[in-house]
């Protein structure tokens, strides 16, 4: 009876692990296709029966990216400065904006507090589209059209009230003596916050800022409303562009799109044991 528990409970982990791996080769399928398509050239790209391997590898895709200005005066490079900007940028503000909100959750009862969170919990209903007619005409009243700024304040808006809620879930982890101890040996609730309790928090607040930066990277709908400058266009925006109306240069957009990629993916593997703890802590305790 016990070999025949184990050889269940074995063939039950073989076929996790089999659906797990099944999985990962069908999401990595696209991401290979197209690293291996930057290598390729325009007429190899779509023979048949479909060739993994390029049979003669080039570079033409990627040094055209480096040398050519595909738009007038702008280069590509001009693009990847504008997205790097607005996605640290926005992981910064909302790192700093939320870790500060959730703190005063996780350690204040106030009036309304229970309200507050179930308020910030009904904001992540509203789909983007939703309220992108309102945000535009909310730029245009302060001139912040076509500026990158404008993109700022809009993915802190939109990525504020998720990550203040797993980081109130984190913050609660986290016993309160440390903050006591903190005060009694000198400290203000704002010191306790940034010296202990932040320190500490280190996973949530990777999860934090990935999530801010990650959509700060990719997003394209408000980008494509709110920026009309070439000089002003994040890379989603570029990357867009590179098709036209009777051709495409499939090598150029196939190289464009991984190096577009590759930042997020490594920071993704950098900090992935840090934020399956922070996604899990906050979802949990929250």
């Amino acid at each position: 009876m016990e070999v025949n528990r184990r050889a269940l409970t074995w063939s039950r982990k073989g076929l996790l692990y089999i659906l797990a791996i099944a999985c990962c080769a069908v999401a990595a399928i696209p991401f290979l296709w197209m690293i291996s398509s930057s290598f390729k050239s325009s007429g190899e790209i779509f023979t048949y029966p479909p060739v993994w391997i390029p049979r003669e590898p080039t570079l033409k895709g990627y040094v055209d990216l480096g040398s050519q200005d595909i738009f007038a005066d702008v280069g590509f490079t001009r693009f990847v400065s504008n997205s790097l900007f607005v996605a640290l940028a926005s992981s910064f503000v909302c790192l700093i904006m939320a870790s500060t909100a959730a703190y005063s959750m996780s350690r204040f009862r106030f009036r309304g507090s229970r309200l507050l969170r179930y308020t910030i919990l009904l904001s992540q209903m509203l789909p983007g589209a939703l309220l992108l007619m309102p945000i535009y005409l909310f730029m245009k009243d302060i001139k912040l059209l076509d500026t990158l700024w404008s993109l700022i304040i809009t993915y802190v808006s939109f990525g504020l009230p998720f990550n203040t809620y797993i980081l109130k879930g984190y913050f609660d982890t986290i016993p309160v003596d440390l903050d006591e101890a903190a005060i009694i040996d000198g400290c203000n609730r704002l010191q306790a916050l940034f010296r202990v309790v932040l320190p500490l928090a280190a996973p949530g607040l990777a999860a934090t800022a990935t999530q801010v930066f990650i959509m700060g990277w990719n997003e394209f709908m408000f980008a494509l409303v709110f920026l009309n400058s070439y000089q002003k266009w994040t890379l989603p925006l570029a990357l867009g562009s590179f098709r036209g109306q009777y051709l495409v240069d499939w090598g150029f957009l196939f190289a464009g799109s991984t190096l577009v990629t590759l930042p997020a993916l490594i920071l993704f593997l950098v900090l992935q044991k840090w934020l399956a703890t922070g996604f899990v802590a906050g979802a949990v305790k929250a």
